[in-house]
């Protein structure tokens, strides 16, 4: 390769190229590395996947597991380029999993320059330090004018340990010459140059409590046709047919968000690594317009992924075509049917209206929520009624080794869900229009305040259980009927 653009305290040094975002290890070496796939991965990506000669360009690379060691290669036409470490970035050693930037310092930029054509910037991540690929002169040391000598020469010195290799490619093209709107690389939001991390924290509060809806990215767009092919086989090696046909025999359920029978009881998101979880349905009934985007009524099943953000995929049930992707971030853990509530709950939200107040009983209440009863609700086998006074810290439903709900006992006027080892999710929604989505880590507490003089229906999962409770705040205690499996 010829050497880059490389500005240095503002005088040229030298040059470099780039290449087009990759997210996983399936695309060919063009060195001709093989690693034996192993759970560890790298990824890399650049900011311009068609950058003129002029531009700067800024690579982004990360692995899934760390510590690691991190070995940046330049290929252009017969030179391989060692991008990093190098002589301004020595420390090529990375102690956590979040995505890196080359340049990581202000001291130089780089810029593309001649030839024209494509080019490729290839990670070898090693949880072992290559001491072969350090060293050497210069700024960004020449590895060699024959790549596939190179390649050999670096496969005959790979570690024993975990080794990842991606690769990205761009085209240098002409300045001057017509290029397609820049999008912000999968894993950011935001408009060129002002791209910003998804991993960053967000700028408001999340919504719903626990989750967070940072981007949708909609068909007709790049990263769409981009997410959507990267998404289609982690999908399918999922189980997407399976999903499909199990979501389908779902279809004429009340339209309610549904978990399907084969999701997991709760997701560890540090589990769901460069793959899918299906979670659940959703059959809407009317059009739904958020942040500009449109779902237009039917039945969708959803599945939770991370390619590097987290995101919620919406599928047609029935075509199996990806209709809508969502960037969100969630809570560390969660169970299928908490996103499912937050999601219709998202795509439509609770305003409040002229809705007649359910209390007193009877049960179910029949108001227009458009967050509704789950049907586990009604399905529970183990039903009680209850009936506690406020304040008097008495037990509502006690499941030995699981979780205890009751009066917060003392001043506090509030219902409390204590774990008791695993950890749990709740969902409560009350008459005052109120919906509320959390969660409670392993041994911890969770205090709800009541509502006064009104009904409530709190569901908890956790540790196989389900607990549903449809409850009324009368004066000085707190009725109604508590079920649980």
């Amino acid at each position: 390769m010829r050497r880059l653009s490389l500005f240095v305290l503002g005088v040229m040094l030298l040059s470099l190229v780039s290449g087009a975002p990759s997210f996983s290890q399936g695309q060919p070496s063009p060195l001709g590395i093989v690693v034996q796939p192993t759970e560890f991965q790298a990824f890399i990506e650049v900011s311009r996947p068609i950058c003129a000669v002029g531009q700067t360009i800024e690579i982004r690379y990360r692995a899934n597991q760390a510590p690691y060691y991190a070995y940046i290669l330049d290929i252009q036409g017969n030179n391989v380029t060692r991008l990093l470490p190098n002589r301004f970035e020595p420390n090529n050693l990375v102690n956590d999993t979040e995505w890196k930037q080359l340049p990581g310092v202000m001291t130089y930029q780089l810029v593309c320059a001649p030839p024209l054509g494509p080019e490729y910037v290839q990670i070898i991540a090693s949880t072992e330090r290559i001491l072969q690929l350090e060293g050497g002169t210069g700024n960004f040391p020449l590895l060699g004018t024959n790549p596939q000598a190179v390649g050999q020469q670096i496969q005959a010195i790979l570690p024993q340990g975990k080794v990842a290799t991606a690769v990205a490619q761009l085209q240098i093209v002409a300045a001057g010459q017509p290029q397609p709107p820049q999008q912000c690389p999968p894993g950011t939001v935001g408009t060129p140059p002002n791209c910003v991390p998804i991993t960053q924290p967000p700028q408001t509060p999340p919504s719903g409590g626990q989750f967070q809806v940072q981007q949708v990215i909609t068909p007709g767009s790049f990263q769409f046709f981009q997410l959507s092919a990267q998404l289609m086989p982690l999908l399918q090696a999922a189980g997407l047919s399976q999903a499909l046909a199990q979501a389908q025999g779902m279809a004429g359920a009340a339209g309610q968000p549904q978990a399907l029978g084969t999701a997991p009881q709760q997701i560890n998101i540090q589990a769901v690594q460069n793959r899918c979880e299906f979670i659940g349905v959703m059959r809407t009934e009317s059009t739904a317009t958020v942040s500009g985007a449109t779902l237009p009524p039917g039945t969708y099943l959803q599945a939770f992924c991370q390619v590097n953000p987290y995101l919620v995929v919406i599928i047609n049930v029935f075509t199996g075509q990806i209709v809508m992707i969502l960037v969100v971030v969630p809570p560390p853990f969660f169970t299928p049917i908490s996103l499912l509530l937050f999601i219709y709950g998202w795509f439509f939200p609770v305003v409040p209206g002229p809705y007649p107040f359910p209390w007193p009983y009877p049960y179910p209440f029949p108001w227009p929520f458009p967050v509704t009863l789950p049907a586990a609700c009604s399905g529970l086998p183990i039903q009680n009624p209850f009936s506690v006074p406020v304040g008097s810290g008495a037990p509502i439903v006690n499941l030995a080794g699981v979780m205890t709900i009751k009066d917060a006992g003392g001043f506090f006027n509030s219902l409390a869900i204590q774990s008791l080892g695993p950890a749990l999710s709740f969902q409560r929604i009350t008459s005052f229009f109120s919906v509320q989505i959390g969660f409670v880590g392993s041994f911890g507490t969770a205090l709800l305040p009541y509502s006064t003089l009104g009904t409530f229906v709190l569901v908890v999962q956790g540790g196989g259980k389900t607990v549903c409770i449809q409850g009324v705040v009368g004066f000085g205690a707190v009725y109604g009927l508590a079920a649980h499996n």
